[in-house]
């Protein structure tokens, strides 16, 4: 766990951020070319998640996974933090956050399970978000190989996520 707050295991595999901004992730192992299919859900409308990609090895902080790694962005405001405007593509659920927008919105509704399918392969990243095509990065120039994370936002949102699986290419 890199930075503030956590995650907690509740039942039938599902675990749940809270505090933040930090990132859980998997140390163990680094990924280059990938399918990662995940399960998630927001109880709340502001709640402010996403999915770190090729990470590179974290200490006390998440701040080089933003900088060097890909977030697949959970944010059904599509909240721009720099400009404090909703609806930002490059900022809504599914976008590769800041480099690729999400093509439209397609999550559910609050409380309902989502599914990303994300494919990571040399230079491309490409998200699935309920079976529909939502993001494309032709050009991913970031690190090419790296950690998987989740990330807690902030104090006061809780996502939940089961299913994490990975399959190699």
């Amino acid at each position: 766990m890199a930075g503030l707050g956590g995650f907690r295991q509740l039942s039938d595999g599902i675990i749940e951020s809270y505090g933040g901004p930090g990132l859980f992730w998997y140390a163990h192992e680094a990924f280059e070319d990938f399918v990662l299919t995940i399960e998630w859900r927001i109880a709340r409308p502001e709640d402010n998640s996403g999915v770190f990609l090729r990470a590179p090895p974290l200490g006390t902080t998440q701040q080089p996974a933003i900088e060097r790694g890909y977030e697949v962005q959970i944010d059904d405001r599509g909240l721009d933090p720099d400009a404090n405007v909703l609806g930002s593509a490059l900022h809504l659920t599914g976008a590769i956050y800041r480099l690729a927008p999400a093509v439209r919105r397609l999550s559910r509704p609050v409380g309902e399970w989502n599914e990303f399918e994300i494919t990571a392969h040399g230079q491309m990243l490409a998200v699935r978000l309920n079976s529909e095509h939502v993001s494309l990065l032709g050009n991913a120039s970031r690190e090419p190989r790296g950690h998987i994370g989740l990330q807690n936002h902030h104090e006061g949102s809780a996502v939940q996520f089961r299913n994490l699986r990975i399959a190699l290419l």
